[in-house]
C-alpha cells in the first residue's frame, strides 16, 4: 500500500527494521518532528538506557516505588554513551539499538514483545514473569517504553506512566 489520505488524515508508510508501520498526520499536514533530541547527561550513560528529562539534564529512569514520580516519566532511549555533563542523543520516537546491558532478566529483547521502565535504574523489563511489574516487585508505575522489532532493536513508543496501587 502506498501513502494515502482516508477520513481526513495523511497515512505514511514507515519500515522500521521489518516492520511496516503507519505514521498518522492531520489532513494536509506535514510535520517534520524530529525523533532523536540532544540532551546534557546528568551522569554517565551508557548507550540503550532509558531516561527522563530533569531540567536540562537526562538522567536514568526508573519505576521503583519509592522514588519521585518524575523518575517514571521516561523521556527516550540514548543513542549512544556519554561521561556525565557532555551532550548526548536520545531517541525519542525512533528505533533505538538496546543490548543485553540494558535488561533486567534477558539477554536480548523479544520480538513483538513490549518493554517498560524497570524499577532498576535506566534498564528495561517485560510486563510478564519473571521481571513482572508489580507492586510486591517494588514498583511505583508502569510506563511502556516501546515494541521490540528484533533482538537488538526497540521501536520507542513513550507511553505516559500507570500508577499502581
Amino acid at each position: 500500500m502506498t501513502d494515502r489520505a482516508v477520513f481526513n488524515r495523511r497515512y505514511t508508510s514507515f519500515t522500521p527494521g521489518t516492520t511496516q508501520v503507519w505514521l498518522v498526520n492531520g489532513a494536509g499536514v506535514t510535520t517534520s518532528p524530529s525523533s532523536t533530541l540532544q540532551f546534557t547527561a546528568g551522569t554517565n550513560l551508557i548507550q540503550g538506557q532509558v531516561v527522563y528529562v530533569s531540567g536540562t539534564y537526562v538522567l536514568p529512569a526508573s519505576a521503583a516505588s519509592g522514588v519521585q514520580p518524575e523518575v517514571w516519566t521516561a523521556a527516550g532511549v540514548t543513542a549512544e554513551a556519554a561521561s556525565a555533563l557532555a551532550t548526548v542523543n536520545v531517541v525519542l520516537d525512533d528505533v533505538a539499538v538496546v543490548s543485553s546491558s540494558n535488561l533486567i532478566h534477558q539477554s536480548a529483547l523479544t520480538p513483538g514483545q513490549y518493554y517498560y521502565v524497570s524499577n532498576v535504574a535506566g534498564k528495561l523489563t517485560t510486563s510478564t514473569a519473571p521481571s513482572g511489574i508489580t507492586v510486591s516487585g517494588g514498583y511505583g508505575a508502569m510506563t511502556v517504553v516501546g515494541l521490540a522489532l528484533s533482538p537488538s532493536e526497540l521501536h520507542v513508543e513513550i507511553g505516559s506512566p500507570v500508577t499502581l496501587t
